[in-house]
């Protein structure tokens, strides 16, 4: 048995694209690093994928990753690297990520495809873990922010899928995993209670408007079946904030909350996060 640590970077439309409805998250690299019984780093993965239905980067997604669509005319095709991940990962393995969002984009581009993604097991998100170990209650933390709290100095830049999953395996390495994987489900229900379950954050908007007109910040899957949700959309609060409900024919509604942030160079950052209502606490559950 290995434990994997998976991190994405994906695009999004850019203005004026024609969006396709079955995938608003096209994954433009791919970051993978292996373990073994003893979380040690034995392998890593990575690759960059040259999207072919959205080519143009949007900025936002650039300025946060330092991906340029120069870098990607050289990547290989979506169903290639797809298949060598399976190969790489192997059989009989634990899928680890920081957050819970990873899997199912990874599946929903693989279902455009056409590409089975059966052998892909249901991860666990080590943010869960952390946050229950270290604060005995969930606490929505960035990566980097963790390393810092622990006292790890990252030498690697942050938003690339290889060193992204390299800082999880490395954090791994800090907890009592072998605790967080057999306590996961307790975990996640106490997560679940009144705390962001899943967040985006992107950076670089110059204007208010185009914030409000990102359909990608309304974009998230359920965080029980990882079914991608049917989101309404915003609702005006108290100035830039919003709010807008998702559904999941599965588990309920839940709420997004939008809030935003100036930044340097007069710009601005938009922060949208997802959390469980009295329906969807409840079906979850149930079920």
């Amino acid at each position: 048995m290995t434990y994997i640590t998976l991190d994405l970077e994906w695009n999004q439309p850019a203005p004026g694209c024609e969006v396709l409805h079955q995938l608003t998250t096209e994954i433009i690299q791919i970051g993978a690093v292996k373990m073994n019984e003893h979380f040690e780093v034995i392998d890593q993965f990575k690759a960059d994928i040259r999207p072919r239905f959205y080519p143009e980067i949007k900025r936002e997604v650039q300025q946060l990753t330092g991906i340029c669509s120069q870098q990607l005319e050289q990547g290989m095709e979506f169903p290639t690297a797809a298949e060598q991940l399976h190969q790489w990962c192997g059989e009989n393995f634990f899928l680890i990520t920081w957050s819970h969002e990873d899997v199912p984009v990874l599946r929903k581009n693989m279902a455009v495809y056409q590409i089975n993604s059966d052998w892909l097991p249901d991860s666990y998100d080590l943010q869960v873990i952390y946050s229950l170990q270290q604060f005995g209650k969930y606490q929505q933390t960035a990566l980097f922010k963790a390393m810092a709290q622990l006292g790890m100095e990252p030498e690697l830049t942050a938003h690339d899928a290889l060193h992204d999953a390299m800082y999880t395996a490395l954090l791994c390495q800090q907890l009592d995993m072998q605790q967080g994987l057999q306590s996961y489900d307790a975990y996640r229900k106490e997560a679940a209670k009144g705390r962001a379950i899943a967040t985006k954050v992107i950076e670089g908007y110059t204007c208010i408007e185009d914030i409000h007109q990102d359909d990608s910040l309304r974009d998230f899957c359920c965080p029980k079946c990882g079914t991608p949700m049917k989101a309404e959309p915003w609702q005006k609060g108290k100035g830039a904030k919003r709010t807008a409900h998702a559904f999941c024919p599965n588990h309920g509604t839940f709420e997004i909350r939008l809030r935003v942030q100036p930044r340097p160079h007069n710009t601005l950052r938009a922060r949208a996060a997802l959390y469980c209502t009295e329906e969807s606490t409840n079906k979850t559950q149930n079920n």
